[in-house]
């Protein structure tokens, strides 16, 4: 890797502005192309690059493989001119908006012009569209995909302005205005439309004024197309070591030569060559298009157009980066990431070398030198081979590996929030292939040590380390950004311990309280508290804990009687809460308290709790799942439980008959009937299954007993059980699975709904009983509800066993798992780019627009500290925020039969989405007077219900007959056939219902409320006389007959009966209004009511929901009107729609954003999360920053740039549909100024967020002007003790080699020393070989250049006659031709002029012979005389 130092070039440096977006005209095709392609064989000529089949050297620049060449244009030249593909839209809309015949604007479309309506004929057939002298107006539109792929113009005229013309066709030279065409044959067109040529339109455009054309074109250039751009082979060709292929591309490029059609087939075949774009989305099946429909992902319609701008451009590709397992360690500290020696050798990390980092960067020198023999440094911008230590001065760059201390950014992917990047240091431990971290850090990366990997980058450059180090390393993120709690906190092993630890009757001795004091942070012991009759002190465990706190630290949890006080556990309870991530706890106050040192008190406190739990040991086994190993206790917790499944049976029995329809049973149901009383009660049980009402009251029955039967875990459980140890202190594990485990599986319930239904008891008799059971029709399916009695440890029989598998199945989710991604995307793109300014507002990256003037009031008392800092990405916190949210509700699977949080939280965030279908809804709280009297508001619910809810006459009606009445007079009309409603008197009267208004509402109603019937009703003759049909139920049923007036020809009355007049008055609306659907009395949780101490904490509220016909946009205004008889019930003040748009119409945008803000907090809650205010607020201002909410959709965030003037086509390409967006911005010449992070990032510049944030310089005085630039190697090298510029880092104190003679004792240890130091043998022969590369490389007379010269230098200091070769000095080294030998050898150019050669063959085998011998015999010249390779000439 370290071949990756190369030489650097010298090349024109200048800043990315922004990128134009143009469509390519002909010129533009021109300048970039390097050739002409006339013929099909040079569509992959070599001129166009590399690879190609004909060649193996590109013709144009002359490389020879690819790597070298990035390809070259090509340029096909059509044989017509054409419509620009890219334009025929805007075309259309032209010619539409200019008359044919006179080439002027149409005073119709645009008034007041000057151009060219003032000169224009009045006299014009086609501008006065006469009609009915056969010259109709002429319409233009793109063709469609069958005629020409839409690249042609039709002409058309509408068929109704055809026959309204005199001869009932168009005048006989009406399409005279088009050019005539021989070619063009118009026998196969119908006489009213036309398709144009190119040329036609042409003629038509040509006298349109260049104004007019600019409203529509940017460049009048653009329209039409004389030739088309040939991208370069690399981007077309293939080479798969000897085989080339090619793709699409090259294909539709080989159609365009020789063709032999018409222009407009021409232009259907470069639109070919456009739609082949890799950024353009591919065509979906019909089938992909439902399921994305189904899903509401708009981005997957473009998923492999977005796949290739990601691979492109977005895409950066590093090789300072790392992936491996990960597994954990307690030895490491919490801010160390262990990294395996082998991987450590291989990352290379940048490092300047100055007087302060030199004792750090010997070893690394010497570790390479011993292992590569030199190793590469930048000095100058060129590189420089250092071949020991002492060759390297301040300033230069090396890339060293790895060491301890070096920081690394580590990122568990994905990341969903803000702290799944963390910079941790390195610790080298002797392990293969296996990262190591502390486990108390697995919760920021949200992984485990189960197969996770790790993915790591080695930061390159100084500034980048210091962000790392300031910004995100571990010691700067102990707050969590999400809800201002703590980020880390004990657990694992090391809570266990702790839990155990503090315990009654835990008491250390000497020996064992100083084992544990040395992982203590300096605290010195404290007093012993037992002191034995022989003398042997003992302290506790609270005096262990103790130790680890700060001297002044202070801590008070009083629901779990825990004090700390001046550092000192006082008490304690058995629970753990307090040292658990809650609110309050005992991290979050050390948090406070002493910031970044609470670090050091986690580490410590790991070491310590380990090691004490490991004296102590822990064992988990089988055995533990049996809570009792006494027989007698055992057999009292069996029939404990057998009493508690009776008991959660007999209540949701009792529940299923206390609701709605099921409570008359009890009354109905006689004594006698045993049969029938089983028989309904299993119908009841079955229909449990399909109906939510009773489903939710067996569910909440049978919960509360098993809740309370989980409790007998803890009575009936040894004091050494491991299982209940983890339990209780929140370690490990949960008391459900313990108890489905040892005890009872217990109720279980399937999510998804199935086609079939699960008996009470899970027995062969039960499921045989329930097939003889008539099936329910039901349209939704069962939902599996049943108890296990057994628990996994005794075993569960074959129906129980099928019943699990039911309940427990994936794919709960169904299509709705990839919800948090696609959200979390969308709310990046429009938040990522909202950053903190240094005068606390929050501001756009796009434009430093104000999203909102204060990031953190006084009244959220954010923990957040870093959201003061100017540009602190507040924005992309704050989707993270809400997005780990949303991936925690995964945890919580969708029911078909219960409210799911993530699908509430989704509906929140996309409230600015417009719906034209869907039901809407309204909350309606009542007047809080109305709690004075007892129930008040109980009441007052139920008459709003009964008031508003649609109460159809379906659901009172309990019997329809038709019946021929024999007392029928001759002199009446009325049909002797008549049908008969029976009503319960019962049912009337619970609904407040009377005879006279259901018969008064159904003759109101007589057109079936009037929207879905299709025809009128005949008249009926509706009364409510004594029914002789009723029987023995007339005292408690009322009868209401319905009969016909008049008859319908040809049909009979006992039809029309049945098949129109039942349907119609039974869905009659007998009570309430048509437009609302349902009415629903819910409670809603909140605080309690100061001036009623007595009152709930909460409140009834009223949901109405809409029906299909109620008109939209009236809901809420039709809502008030039905309820200004009940207004004094009713708050209207807190009453609102629930739809964001509605309650922004209806009461502004500041009370529908403060609306959204608690509903969002509300949603969010429901998950089970806590989140920071300020995220909720910047979110609420984002989507509102226009004054409304907008969409989470891509039209929303194009609008919403739209609305602040703000254009950026590269973000909104990324988005949705790159290549439309691309097309879109290229066409009215859009500049992008890469103002977003994404645009900055891919094309390489620094986003305006963090340390590149923008700023405003308020004043600026005299004196304080900014200095000039520094050249970073002067300023290294001015800190650095000696004289010269380049001077080396650390001079030695040691003479000179040159000065003395070789043969000298002293100078032989002086080489001895420097060889054994600095050289190994790989390193010399590394020398050698460079030396003969010079000599070949080097023409001759050609002085080496500085890097070369040190080399040759070096190996002259070991010649073994160097004080007669050095002569009066050493000036320079040139390659020069021996006078003997007729080769190329090296001369040394002395100060007086002279020259001299020397064998490099002799420097290199007397420098072997003083460290390998053998190795020196391999290398001696023959015959003793010069060395037949090129020796080295000293001048």
């Amino acid at each position: 890797m370290d071949n990756g130092l190369l030489e650097v070039q010298q090349v024109t440096s200048g800043r990315l502005k922004g990128v134009h977006l143009s469509i390519l005209s002909d010129e533009d095709a021109g300048k970039l192309s390097a050739m002409v392609v006339g013929t099909v064989n040079e569509v992959s000529d070599a001129a166009l690059g590399l690879p190609t089949s004909n060649a193996t050297e590109c013709t144009t620049c002359g490389a020879k493989n690819s790597r070298d060449c990035e390809g070259h244009y090509g340029l096909i030249k059509f044989p017509y001119t054409i419509l620009n593909p890219y334009f025929m839209s805007e075309v259309a809309q032209i010619l539409n908006k200019i008359c044919p015949g006179c080439k002027s604007l149409r005073q119709s479309k645009i008034k007041n012009d000057h151009s060219a309506s003032s000169h224009q004929p009045r006299k014009c057939r086609y501008c006065t569209g006469q009609s009915r002298a056969g010259y109709p107006k002429m319409k233009f539109k793109v063709s469609t995909k069958d005629v020409f792929a839409k690249s042609a113009i039709i002409a058309e005229v509408s068929e109704a302005l055809v026959s309204k013309s005199s001869y009932g066709c168009l005048a006989s030279d009406y399409w005279d205005i088009l050019p005539k065409d021989s070619a063009q044959d118009h026998s196969s067109q119908p006489p009213n439309k036309r398709v144009l040529l190119p040329a036609q339109v042409y003629e038509i455009l040509k006298d349109v004024s260049p104004k007019d054309l600019e409203r529509f074109f940017k460049r009048k250039n653009l329209i039409f197309l004389n030739s088309l751009l040939l991208t370069p082979n690399s981007a077309r060709v293939r080479e798969f070591g000897q085989r080339i292929t090619v793709d699409e591309t090259t294909k539709v490029y080989r159609k365009l030569f020789d063709f032999r059609g018409t222009p407009n087939e021409l232009s259907a075949r470069v639109l070919e060559r456009y739609k082949l774009s890799k950024i353009r989305s591919e065509k979906l099946s019909n089938l992909q298009k439902a399921y994305e429909k189904q899903a509401g992902n708009d981005s997957a319609s473009s998923s492999s157009g977005l796949k290739n701008i990601k691979e492109l451009l977005l895409g950066k590709r590093t090789d300072h980066s790392f992936r491996m397992v990960v597994v954990g360690d307690p030895r490491v500290k919490v801010h160390e990431i262990g990294v395996p020696f082998q991987v450590a050798e291989n990352l290379l990390m940048n490092d300047h070398v100055n007087e302060w980092n030199w004792e750090k960067l010997m070893p690394c020198c010497d570790y390479m030198l011993h292992r590569r023999g030199n190793f590469s440094a930048l000095r100058d911008g060129q590189r420089r081979t250092i071949w020991f230590k002492d060759m390297l001065r301040a300033g230069d760059s090396i890339r060293r590996p790895l060491i301890d201390g070096d920081i690394v950014l580590i990122n568990r992917p994905p990341s969903i929030h803000q702290h799944s990047l963390i910079a941790l240091s390195v610790k080298i431990l002797p392990i293969n292939s296996v990262l190591s971290i502390n486990p108390l850090i697995c919760s920021p990366l949200k992984g485990d040590f189960d197969g996770d990997c790790l993915h790591g980058y080695v930061p390159q450059s100084l500034n980048t380390r210091i962000e790392l180090n300031e910004l995100v390393s571990l010691k700067n993120q102990l707050a969590n950004g999400q809800n201002g709690r703590n980020l880390l906190a004990l657990g694992q092993d090391s809570l266990t311990a702790a839990y155990l630890s503090l315990q009654d009757g835990v008491l250390l001795n000497k020996a064992k309280m100083q084992q544990l004091q040395m992982f203590c942070s300096c605290m010195p012991m404290l007093p012993a508290v037992i002191k034995s009759e022989s003398g042997a002190r003992f302290w506790t465990g609270k005096q262990l804990f103790s130790l680890l706190l700060p001297r002044d630290f202070e801590f008070t949890s009083a629901c779990n009687d825990v004090y700390i006080r001046q550092g000192e556990l006082v008490s304690s309870s058995h629970g753990s809460s307090w040292l658990n991530d809650n609110s309050g706890n005992l991290f979050e106050c050390l948090l406070r308290h002493c910031k970044d040192r609470a670090l050091e008190f986690l580490g410590s406190g790991q070491e310590v709790l380990c090691e004490w739990l490991s004296m102590r040991g822990l064992t988990v086994s089988l055995s533990d799942l049996y809570m009792s190993h006494d027989s007698k206790s055992h057999m009292n917790l069996l029939d404990e439980i057998s009493c508690g499944l009776r008991e959660a049976e007999r209540l949701s029995k009792a529940s299923l008959l206390m609701v709605g329809c099921n409570q008359d049973f009890l009354v109905d149901c006689s004594e006698e009937s045993d049969y029938m009383e089983n028989f309904l009660k299993e119908r009841i049980l079955i229909a449990q299954q399909t109906v939510p009402e009773l489903f939710h009251a067996s569910l909440s029955a049978a919960k509360a007993v098993f809740r309370d039967m989980q409790s007998l875990a803890y009575k009936y459980s040894d004091s050494g059980n491991s299982f209940i140890a983890m339990l209780k202190s929140g370690s490990k594990g949960n008391l459900q699975k313990l108890f489905q485990h040892s005890m009872c599986v217990g109720l279980q319930h399937s999510l998804a709904p199935l086609s079939f239904s699960v008996p009470r008891h899970l027995s062969c008799a039960s499921w045989n009983y329930q097939k003889n059971l008539p099936d329910l029709q039901t349209s939704h399916g069962y939902i599996p509800c049943t108890m296990i009695g057994n628990s996994f440890s005794a075993g569960l029989n074959p129906q129980e066993c099928f019943v699990l598998s039911l309940t427990t199945r994936d794919g709960s989710f169904g299509g709705n798992a990839d919800i948090p991604g696609t959200l979390n995307r969308r709310l990046m793109f429009f938040m990522r780019d909202l950053v903190t300014g240094y005068d606390d507002t929050v501001r756009s990256c796009y434009g430093n627009q104000v999203i909102q003037f204060h990031y953190c009031s006084e009244e959220m008392n954010a923990t957040n500290v870093d959201g003061r800092m100017g540009g602190h990405p507040v924005g992309s916190t704050a989707a993270c925020a809400i997005t780990e949210v949303l991936y925690s509700a995964l945890d919580q699977p969708i029911s078909v039969l219960e409210p799911s949080p993530m699908l509430n939280l989704k509906k929140v965030l996309e409230c600015g989405v417009k719906k034209s279908t869907g039901s809407k809804s309204a909350s309606l709280f009542l007047s809080r007077r109305l709690r004075r009297w007892a129930n008040g508001s109980e009441y007052g619910a139920l008459e709003v219900k009964n008031h508003l809810e649609c109460l159809p006459f379906s659901d009172i009606v309990s019997e329809i007959r038709i019946c021929y009445s024999k007392k029928t007079n001759s002199g009446t009309s009325v049909s002797p056939w008549a049908c008969h409603f029976h009503v319960k008197k019962e049912v009337a009267n619970k609904r407040r219902l009377t005879l006279r208004s259901i018969i008064n509402a159904l003759r109101l109603n007589n057109k079936l409320n009037g929207a879905k019937s299709k025809f009128d009703l005949p008249k009926l003759h509706i009364t409510s006389e004594v029914c002789s049909e009723a029987d023995t139920h007339t005292d408690s049923t009322i009868c209401i007959s319905a009969a016909l007036t008049e008859s319908i020809h040809n049909i009979p009355d006992v039809d029309i009966l049945r098949d129109m007049i039942i349907p119609a008055l039974l869905q009659t609306v007998v009570k309430g209004f048509l437009e609302f659907k349902k009415v629903d009395i819910l409670w809603k949780e909140g605080s309690n009511c100061s001036k009623f101490p007595r009152c709930p904490s909460g409140e009834i509220f009223l949901r109405v929901v809409m029906s299909e016909y109620c008109e939209r946009t009236k809901f809420w205004s039709t809502l008030i009107d039905k309820c200004l008889v009940l207004r004094n019930i009713i708050d209207w003040e807190r009453s609102h729609p629930d739809v964001l748009l509605d309650y922004c119409e209806a009461y502004g945008i500041d009370v529908a954003w403060q609306y959204f803000v608690t509903t969002l907090h509300a949603a969010i809650s429901d998950t089970g999360k806590s989140i920071l205010p300020e995220h909720l607020v910047v979110t609420a201002n984002c989507l509102s920053a226009t004054g409304e909410f907008a969409p989470l959709n891509s039209r929303g965030l194009a609008h919403q740039r739209k609305e602040t003037d703000t254009y950026a086509p590269f973000s909104q390409a990324c988005f949705l549909n790159p290549s439309d967006c691309f097309i879109k911005a290229a066409k009215v010449e859009q500049i992008d100024g890469l103002k977003g992070s994404l645009e900055a990032l891919a094309w390489g510049q620094t986003p305006s967020i963090g340390t590149g944030s923008q700023f405003d310089l308020l004043y600026k005085g005299k004196g304080h002007e900014p200095a000039e630039r520094t050249d970073v190697y002067s300023l290294l090298s001015t800190h650095v003790a000696s004289d010269k510029t380049n001077a080396k880092v650390k001079p030695h104190d040691r003479k000179s080699i040159a000065s003395y003679h070789f043969n000298s004792k002293e100078q032989k240890i002086s080489l001895h020393k420097m060889l054994a130091q600095h050289f190994t043998v790989v390193g010399i022969q590394k020398v050698s070989r460079k030396l003969k590369r010079i000599l070949k490389e080097y023409p001759v007379n050609r002085l080496l250049n500085e890097e070369d010269r040190s080399t040759a230098m070096m190996a002259l200091k070991f010649h073994p006659k160097l004080q007669d070769k050095y002569g009066s000095g050493i000036l320079d080294i040139k390659v020069g031709r021996h006078p003997e030998h007729k080769e190329n050898c090296f001369f040394l150019v002395r100060t007086d002029g002279t020259e001299e050669d020397f064998s490099y063959h002799k420097c290199i085998n007397h420098a072997l012979e003083m460290i390998s011998p053998d190795k020196a015999k391999t290398h001696q010249p023959k015959n003793n005389k010069v060395a037949p390779n090129p020796a080295v000439i000293v001048e």
